[in-house]
C-alpha cells in the first residue's frame, strides 16, 4: 500500500501495514474480514472535563477598572448560544477574592494568590539586534515589579531553531542573564545572521536582474519555483510568485514555532501570558489573484497562532522593536492582541511593556465553562457581556475542539523543532536505520531515502480479543530544512498482532521510503498510542551525499 504526500516539502511514504509479533511460524496474518476487532475494544467512551478559561477585564467609560461584579453579571455566549457560567472568581491585585457565585477556576490552583505565567518568545530571525536592544534592556528592568511567585521563561528562536534560554522559573538572576544573552547578540545575531536576510538578498539581485539572458535562478528560489504551475507565465512573474510564496513560509514557520514553544513548555498554575516580540514578520497577500494555488494571508496564517493561544489559554501581548513604523505590522499585531484578550504595545509603550502588561493582568475576572467536547477540529465564537450597561468587555474570542489526530500532530511538531523540552521521563529510544538516499525526479532534485522504523511494541498497551494480543498505533513523519520549509504530517495507522503479549523489549521493524528534496533535512519520527497518548520519537539529520548524523532524540 502506497501512501504519498503532498505539498511544500515532497515527503512521499511507501509502506506495508501489516505487522505481526511473535507468530508461530507458518501461521498467517488474521483476516481484517472475519477478525475485525469491534471498535470500543481500543477506544471506550471517554469524558472531557477540560475547562475554557476566560480572563475578562471590565471597564467603565473613562477606561478604569471595574471591581466587585458577581457571575450572575456576565454572560457567555458559544457560537451566539448561551451557556452557564460553571467557574468564577475576581482577581483583585493578584489575588482570589471569594465569590458567593461559584468555584474558582482549577488553573488557580491553591491558595487566594495567584501567579502570571510570562513566556517572552523572541524571534531572532526576524529582530535586528540594534533595534530591539532597548525593549530587552526594558524587560530587564522592570523584572522588579513582578509578583514573588510570578515565573519568567524566555526562548528564542534564531536559525529556524528554538532554544530555550530560561526555563519558567522566579529566580530573577537567571531570566537577566538570559535577556542579557539577547541583549548582546553574540550568539543571537539577529536578522543580519538569519537565513531568511540571505534568502531576501537572493530573490532581490535576481528579481533585479530581470532574468536577463544567460542569468540563472539560485538553488532556493529554483526549488521554490519549480512547484508553482508555470504553463501561463512568463520568467518575471514566476519570480515574484516564487518570492511571495517564500514569504509566506518564511511566516509560517515562525507562527509554527510560537505555537509549538506554548505547546512544548510545562506550564506552572496560574494564569499564562506571551509576550511576542516578532520583529518584522512578512506582512500582506503572498500570491497575486488567479496565480499559483490561490491567496494566501498573513491573517489566514496568524489565525494558526490565534487559536493554539486559545486553546491553551495564553493570552497575547505582542511588543514591537523600535524600528520605523509599519501600519500592516501594528495591525496584525492587534488582530493577535484583541483575540485573545491582549493588547499590543508599539512605539514608545513598547520600553514599558513588562509593567503594562503586569498591571494588565493583575485586575480582571476569571470566568471558566465545560462546553461539550466533540474533537471535531471545529473553531466556536465565545462572546462575554454584562448585564449591567455602560460597561466593556475585553476577553478571548474563542476557542478550537481540537481532534486527538490534531494534538497528536502539534505534539510531533512540537518535538521536531523544540526537541529537548518534549522529552518524558521513561521513554524508550526510538530506534530507526536510514539507508544511502538516492538522487530521483528530473534534474535529480530529489531522493529516495531508505527507512527502518523498530516500533517498540512492548512499551504500549496491548488488548486481548479472542486468541491474539492487539495494538493499534500511529505512525508519524516530519520533516524541515534548512528553509524552515515543512510539510504536512502525514498519519499511518499501524495494526499489530500477536499470539501472545509482547515482551517490554519487543519491537517490531516497519519499512518506508520517504521522497525528500536533494537538502539537509532534520527528521522526526514518532509513534504515537491514541488511546494511552504515549508518544516515543526520535530525531536525526538526513544529507544526500553522506550517511544522515543522528542530531538527537526524545528518550
Amino acid at each position: 500500500m502506497e501512501y504519498s504526500s503532498f505539498s511544500r516539502s515532497s515527503l512521499v511514504l511507501a509502506a506495508t501495514l501489516i505487522l505481526v509479533w511473535a507468530q508461530p511460524a507458518g501461521a498467517q496474518p488474521p483476516s481484517q474480514e472475519t477478525d475485525t476487532p469491534p471498535p470500543d475494544l481500543f477506544f471506550g467512551e471517554e469524558i472531557d472535563v477540560r475547562v475554557v478559561n476566560l480572563e475578562v477585564v471590565v471597564e467603565d467609560r473613562s477606561g478604569n477598572r471595574v471591581h466587585g461584579l458577581e457571575a450572575d453579571d456576565f454572560r457567555i455566549f458559544v457560537d451566539g448560544v448561551e451557556i452557564g457560567v460553571d467557574y468564577f472568581t475576581e482577581i483583585l491585585e493578584s489575588r482570589a477574592v471569594e465569590s458567593r457565585d461559584g468555584e474558582a477556576p482549577p488553573a488557580i490552583g491553591d491558595g487566594d494568590s495567584v501567579p502570571t505565567n510570562y513566556l517572552l518568545f523572541v524571534d531572532d530571525d526576524h529582530t535586528h539586534v540594534t533595534f530591539r536592544r532597548p525593549v530587552v534592556r526594558g524587560f530587564a528592568n522592570q523584572l522588579a515589579n513582578l509578583g514573588l511567585r510570578d515565573q519568567v521563561a524566555v526562548v528564542v528562536q534564531s536559525r529556524r531553531r528554538l532554544q530555550v534560554l530560561s526555563p519558567f522559573t522566579t529566580d530573577r538572576r537567571r531570566t537577566r542573564a538570559a535577556l542579557a544573552e539577547l541583549e548582546r547578540g553574540r550568539s543571537f545575531g539577529g536578522l543580519l545572521r538569519s537565513p531568511r536576510l540571505i534568502d531576501q538578498s537572493r530573490f532581490a539581485r535576481n528579481a533585479e536582474g530581470g532574468l536577463a539572458p544567460g542569468a540563472r535562478f539560485d538553488e532556493d528560489l529554483t526549488s521554490v519555483a519549480a512547484d508553482l504551475p508555470f504553463a501561463a507565465m512568463d520568467l518575471p512573474s514566476a519570480v515574484s510568485e516564487a518570492r511571495a510564496e517564500s514569504l509566506a513560509r518564511d511566516l509560517e514557520f515562525s507562527v509554527t514555532a510560537v505555537s509549538s514553544t506554548m505547546r512544548s513548555l510545562d506550564v506552572p498554575e496560574g494564569r499564562k501570558v506571551l509576550l511576542l516580540l516578532a520583529g518584522d514578520w512578512p506582512v500582506g497577500s503572498f500570491r497575486l489573484a488567479g496565480q499559483g494555488i490561490g491567496l494566501r494571508s498573513d491573517w489566514s496564517i496568524l489565525d494558526a497562532l490565534i487559536d493554539t493561544a486559545n486553546v491553551l489559554g495564553y493570552t497575547v501581548y505582542p511588543v514591537d522593536q523600535q524600528t520605523r513604523p509599519s501600519l500592516m505590522r501594528w495591525q496584525n499585531l492587534r488582530q493577535l492582541a484583541e483575540q485573545t484578550g491582549g493588547r499590543a504595545y508599539m512605539a514608545g509603550a513598547n520600553l514599558g511593556a513588562l509593567r503594562r502588561v503586569s498591571e494588565d493582568t493583575s485586575n480582571y475576572y476569571w470566568l471558566g465553562f465545560v462546553p461539550e467536547y466533540r474533537r471535531d477540529d471545529r473553531a466556536h465564537d465565545v462572546r462575554v457581556e454584562l448585564r449591567r450597561p455602560g460597561l466593556r468587555v475585553r476577553s478571548r474570542s474563542g476557542y478550537v475542539d481540537l481532534s486527538r489526530r490534531a494534538e497528536a500532530d502539534m505534539e510531533t511538531q512540537g518535538r521536531l523543532l523544540f526537541p529537548d523540552e518534549t522529552r518524558t521521563y521513561g521513554e524508550p529510544v526510538l530506534v530507526v536505520d536510514i539507508g544511502e538516499p538516492e538522487p530521483t525526479g528530473p534534474f535529480r532534485r530529489k531522493m529516495l531515502v531508505p527507512v527502518t522504523v523498530h516500533i517498540p511494541v512492548g512499551h504500549f498497551p496491548v488488548f486481548p480479543f479472542e486468541d491474539r494480543f492487539l495494538a493499534r498505533l500511529e505512525l508519524r513523519f516530519a520533516v524541515v530544512d534548512r528553509n524552515g520549509q515543512q510539510a504536512r504530517i502525514p498519519v499511518i495507522p499501524l495494526s499489530l498482532a500477536g499470539s501472545t503479549q509482547p515482551a517490554p523489549d519487543a519491537v517490531v521493524p516497519y519499512e518506508t521510503v520517504l521522497t525528500l528534496r536533494r537538502r539537509p533535512h532534520d527528521l522526526l519520527v514518532s509513534v504515537h498510542d491514541p488511546v494511552s497518548r504515549q508518544t516515543v520519537s526520535t530525531r536525526m539529520q538526513v544529507r544526500s551525499r553522506m550517511e544522515p548524523t543522528t542530531t538527537g532524540g526524545s528518550p
